[in-house]
């Protein structure tokens, strides 16, 4: 595995996603919604919020995503043997179910730091932050399956299939 290139992928699509749910959140931070994540996870570190926070957060979520890249890489190694943005988008989809399923299990209380809890998917916030953590999350993947570039662990070259015809019944069979 490129240990360095993973953690390097999985950086480089956390701040790709981080971006995208900042571009769709604008208009609902103007309307006082939180459904960004890196103010949610910064939230517990300085009692409700701020920038301070959300920097917090950020790092917190690009930490986060450096080691999920970690595990792209294992899945682009040894389980499917290339990467692209097509097999990063594959990988994607289970990683959404149990990204947003986890949410629903963060320690946030309603009262004690601000930030009520998110539910999974972040259900609690709303339609768009819903679509916001499912896009941000495919973006995801599709950056890191691009930025890891050829696995070290490729598909075995054997040697090449040769199918045989069985259209028609083998000439003893007829007699």
């Amino acid at each position: 595995m490129k240990f360095a290139r993973a953690i390097g992928s999985g950086l480089l699509g956390g701040v790709v996603a981080v971006v995208a749910v900042v571009a769709f959140c604008a208009g609902t931070w103007l309307l006082g919604a939180d459904s960004d994540v890196c103010a949610l996870f910064g939230a517990p570190f300085m009692s409700g919020g701020g920038a301070v926070a959300w920097l917090i957060g950020c790092l917190v979520q690009l930490g986060v995503a450096a080691i999920v890249g970690v595990v792209y890489a294992a899945v682009f190694e040894w389980v499917t043997r290339r990467s692209g943005m097509l097999v990063g988008l594959l990988v994607a989809i289970p990683h959404v179910i149990v990204a947003g399923l986890a949410m629903g299990f963060l320690p946030m209380g309603s009262g004690d730091i601000g930030v009520g809890h998110p539910g999974a998917f972040l259900e609690y916030r709303g339609a768009m932050a819903i679509g916001v953590f499912v896009v941000a999350h495919l973006l995801y993947g599709i950056t890191v399956g691009a930025a890891y570039g050829r696995p070290r662990h490729s598909v075995p070259a054997g040697p090449p299939l040769v199918w045989t015809d069985v259209s028609e019944a083998p000439r003893e069979a007829l007699e």
